[in-house]
């Protein structure tokens, strides 16, 4: 896999999307993304373009892989480009492809907010709405910030492929306050995305607030819950 058109062909084979699928996979409504620039990058017509992180976060893998070749293949609890960033996907192996990872979160404050290890904690049978996204993941709910929608302890199954809408549900994590700590995460719904905040909204107290895009990681989709 020497060239960015191979790797992205690859990854694309493996996410099982065509070229239209990974241009709404990876288009939000600040960004969207065409099925000619997919075809560009793997026709080989063009090694750049501004949405190689949206295009690498949608296929779950590193944007270091897809760029360069010098990183494996990473699904996972992974990093989306927010505001023309650049993120890294963490490893996560181990699990069989009927099983989805459960990734750890624990309380740590107001507003819902969770320290987030990425750390495999359990493995639960796959929903069906999941099968064959090689990225999804599991968290657990923490807190009450989110009742009624989703209970403490109650499973929340997150889709990183999945195009994030105004409305929707999500997972945000943020960078730590200091480099080397352990960073945060929260679910909360979406109501919309600017160039430089993403206001989120809780249920339990209700109330909204916003994030500024700079100090995202990441923000997945969340596509449903259920019972541990």
């Amino acid at each position: 896999m020497d060239t960015l058109a191979k790797r992205l062909a690859e990854a694309m084979s493996r996410a099982r999307l065509n070229q239209p699928g990974l241009a709404r996979q990876a288009s939000t409504p600040d960004q969207p993304v065409t099925q000619q620039t997919v075809h560009n990058l793997v026709s080989g017509q063009t090694t750049h373009s501004k949405h190689l992180p949206a295009l690498a976060d949608a296929l779950g893998v590193s944007l270091e892989w897809l760029t360069r070749g010098d990183h494996t293949l990473k699904a996972g609890a992974g990093a989306a480009s927010v505001a023309g960033g650049e993120a890294h996907l963490a490893p996560i192996r181990g699990a069989h492809p009927s099983q989805l990872r459960v990734l750890g979160m624990a309380e740590c404050g107001p507003d819902g907010w969770s320290m987030w290890n990425g750390d495999v904690i359990d493995t639960v049978p796959t929903p069906s709405g999941l099968q064959g996204a090689p990225n999804a993941y599991a968290v657990y709910a923490v807190g009450t910030s989110m009742e009624p929608r989703y209970y403490e302890g109650e499973l929340v199954f997150v889709h990183p492929g999945k195009p994030v809408t105004a409305g929707s549900f999500v997972l945000v994590q943020i960078r730590p306050e200091h480099e080397g700590d352990t960073p945060k995460a929260v679910v909360k719904r979406l109501i919309k995305r600017t160039a430089s905040k993403t206001v989120l909204e809780q249920f339990n107290p209700a109330r909204k607030f916003d994030v500024r895009n700079d100090d995202i990681v990441s923000i997945h989709r969340v596509v449903g819950s259920g019972e541990s």
